[in-house]
């Protein structure tokens, strides 16, 4: 409904400066793709053009709530763009225009932005793109920990039925990256602790600097599962055979068709054994 095209322009407008200053100087083109009967576009263009920035700090403070989720991928790329321009350009971002008009998620959108950066060559430190998927696995846990809950309640079964079909349970994941990107994390969030002491530093010549990442291990790869603490989300380091057992449960699957593509082998451990020990400690649950 044309109501409903008119919201999202309008909250489009209020994050995009271009967006808004396009719709102004050329009307007739730039709502052309948009579903407004002549009514809604009169009173649209009605709008003092100075409303639209009234609050001038709207996307700062979007950007802080961004950050919390991605802290350390955004403080590399800061520290390397020294330009909070380059944050923001993702308000006029295919990635967050998307997000409005599809009802998605802004933190998705916003991941997809800072991967694309990396491909666009728009930021070049090695590090960035896999924090950025470790920060976008974390974000995808704790929404899905805060849609679906926690059921600690789940009664265990006493025997597994190689009929039923597991899945990871709600809050958790698997995911692998190069070697060295826990480094990296714990590497900017010493520094961040440092000038957290006194952030007026920062404005100093001699305020600490974000150098010397981790290089990338591009030989060996870590294998990680995330699930919920009583700190929020946490990770635990797994072997490639739990990873793999693991992985394959991100969607519903039956038991005995997960255990026949993870034989047991010689020094590994059995998948059924893996199965049982994870339905045990919460991290799959059955499925219906």
């Amino acid at each position: 409904m044309s109501h409903h095209t008119l919201q999202k322009l309008i909250v489009r407008m209020l994050f995009d400066e271009e967006l808004t200053a396009s719709v102004y100087a050329e009307p007739e083109t730039t709502l052309a793709g948009f579903d407004l009967t002549d009514t809604e576009r009169a009173q649209l263009l009605r709008v003092d053009r100075r409303a639209w920035r009234y609050d001038a700090l709207r996307q700062r403070r979007m950007l802080r709530t961004l950050a919390e989720e991605f802290k350390i991928s955004t403080t590399i790329i800061l520290a390397e763009t020294r330009s909070m321009a380059s944050l923001e350009a993702y308000f006029s971002s295919r990635f967050f225009h998307a997000a409005i008009q599809d009802r998605g998620s802004l933190a998705r959108g916003f991941a997809e932005f800072l991967l694309d950066g990396c491909q666009r060559g728009a930021w070049t430190s090695p590090q960035i793109a896999d924090v950025v998927r470790l920060e976008s696995v974390m974000v995808g846990c704790r929404r899905s920990l805060a849609r679906e809950g926690n059921d600690e309640s789940a009664e265990l079964p006493t025997t597994i039925n190689p009929r039923a079909r597991v899945k990871l349970a709600a809050g958790h994941d698997v995911a692998s990256f190069q070697a060295n990107v826990i480094g990296t994390i714990q590497h900017v969030e010493k520094y961040l602790f440092e000038l957290s002491l006194m952030p007026a530093m920062a404005l100093c010549d001699d305020a600490p600097k974000l150098s010397g990442l981790p290089p990338v291990d591009l030989q060996r790869k870590v294998y990680f599962l995330f699930h919920p603490s009583a700190t929020g989300i946490s990770m635990t380091t797994l072997d490639k055979a739990a990873y793999l057992v693991l992985y394959d449960t991100k969607r519903p699957i039956e038991i005995n068709t997960l255990l026949a593509r993870h034989p047991a082998k010689a020094k590994t451990t059995p998948a059924e054994t893996i199965v049982l020990e994870w339905l045990e400690d919460g991290a799959l649950r059955l499925s219906d």
